[in-house]
């Protein structure tokens, strides 16, 4: 399924004001007192994690400066440092798990799961390392 930049912005933004929405009438209030506006809105700081879970880049770093501050420059009004950045990540937390499992789909029972060897020890202790002889449960 291929979806559009604007598309994904606009259901990224639909669910920021809803979250936002949910956590001003929460019952249980936020240790946060100011309630200044930033830079980026919320959608704009889950568009940009979202796309750099669907980007090539290996590091978020190198994603920041050659994809958001140039490739994606447009997009945004006025872009906060890149260590500012980080520094606000955590905020997304909650909001990015949430969405996450909003889009996990129905649960069929059926799963991949990735095989690649883990290295449980140095190769110098291979031959030394005991591994359990009945199934894990």
């Amino acid at each position: 399924m291929s979806i559009t930049n604007t598309a994904l912005f606009v259901c990224l933004d639909d669910f920021a004001k809803t979250y936002e929405d949910w956590e001003r009438h929460r019952l249980i209030p936020s240790g946060r007192q100011r309630l200044r506006s930033g830079k980026l809105t919320l959608g704009e700081s889950l568009f940009i994690m979202v796309l750099f879970h669907l980007s090539p880049f290996k590091d978020f770093k190198h994603y920041w400066i050659y994809g958001v501050e140039q490739k994606y420059r447009d997009c945004f009004g006025t872009l906060p440092s890149y260590g500012r950045f980080v520094s606000l990540m955590p905020r997304l937390m909650v909001p990015f798990c949430i969405l996450l499992h909003c889009f996990s789909g129905e649960k069929t029972g059926v799963y991949f799961a990735d095989s690649t060897k883990l290295a449980v020890c140095h190769n110098a202790r291979i031959n030394r390392n005991v591994t359990p002889k009945h199934p894990v449960r």
